[in-house]
């Protein structure tokens, strides 16, 4: 089993502090001759290990600069220098055929800017219709817009939020505060339809202006809040590996812990696993989960790491 190199300039993040808690587990306990031990990375929500002998060091992909390679396989998110070595920088998630980190991260963000348009667009729909006396069809139920039904779910469902904000107290806080005004602006609509009504236009149009500079202004600032809040703390982890004298950095969503088998506790894969190329084999473990082991040449032979 080799040891972990030590970057040279760590910043220590939740998930540095969790790679020096890993290393220190794995140089001061020993391993026996007849066992392996593994890193235990998440891809997924899968858990696979990725045996200590080909592991170099652990590295936080926020600290870490990728340069984009042109032309390249989409599963090379790039290059980066590794002590003066420059190695490709490879997204497991892509190689296994899942959604990418960075996209999975891209995604959250124009979900979250698309809501925001949202509700623009619904309070210049809403002054559209005030002054042309049409009728109003968006929705004035706060719960029942697009970003209010994806808002209900996530505060009630914890596994959700959980996943969103990987129990960063700050993400949670700041989605607690889009409540108010998120209500604020829908409630607003019947008031403004009841002015038109009474041919009061220019008040309806005044709630209408009120309520973009202070409440709308409010949930531009709150989704502004929460992409900074949640880029870092949705980064990944890398792994930088060695095989047969060829380096690899594997970029995965989580390292969490290691863990030693022998030989016989790796049983064969069921004939349905997916990816099934790139695994040795499975071991149960004793909460009744497995993790799926890594087949680390396979990996290698397949992105033709040089």
């Amino acid at each position: 089993m080799r040891g972990f190199d030590h970057p040279d300039s760590p910043i220590m993040t939740q998930n540095t502090l969790l790679e020096a808690e890993l290393e220190s587990s794995i140089r001061t306990e020993e391993v026996s001759e007849d066992q392996t031990r593994f890193v235990v990375i998440e891809l997924n929500k899968n858990m696979y290990g990725i045996s200590t002998d080909v592991t170099v060091e652990l590295m936080d992909t926020s600290s870490t600069q990728i340069t984009r390679v042109s032309h390249a396989p989409e599963y090379v998110q790039g290059v980066i220098n590794h002590r003066g070595t420059i190695i490709p920088a490879i997204d497991m998630r892509s190689l296994l055929g899942f959604q990418s980190h960075r996209d999975g991260v891209r995604s959250l963000e124009n979900l979250l800017a698309q809501r925001e348009q949202d509700h623009v667009n619904w309070l210049n729909e809403l002054k559209a219709c005030a002054e042309s006396g049409e009728s109003f069809t968006k929705a004035t139920d706060p719960t029942k817009c697009a970003f209010g039904q994806w808002y209900e779910q996530l505060r009630s469902d914890e596994a959700m939020l959980l996943e969103l904000t990987k129990g960063n107290t700050a993400a949670k806080a700041i989605i607690d505060q889009f409540d108010a005004p998120h209500r604020a602006i829908h409630g607003i609509a019947k008031e403004v339809l009841n002015l038109v009504e009474q041919d009061r236009k220019d008040e309806a149009k005044a709630l209408i202006n009120d309520t973009w500079d202070v409440e709308l202004s409010q949930m531009r600032k709150l989704f502004a809040s929460l992409i900074d809040t949640l880029r870092p703390v949705l980064s990944s982890m890398m792994v930088i590996t060695e095989f047969d004298g060829k380096k690899l950095g594997l970029i995965v969503d989580a390292v969490h812990s290691v863990f030693d088998c022998d030989e016989s506790q790796i049983e064969p894969l069921p004939d349905s696993t997916a990816n099934a190329e790139f695994l040795q084999g499975l071991v149960h473990q004793p909460d009744g989960s497995y993790i799926l082991i890594a087949h680390m040449e396979q990996v290698y032979s397949s992105t033709k790491a040089e």
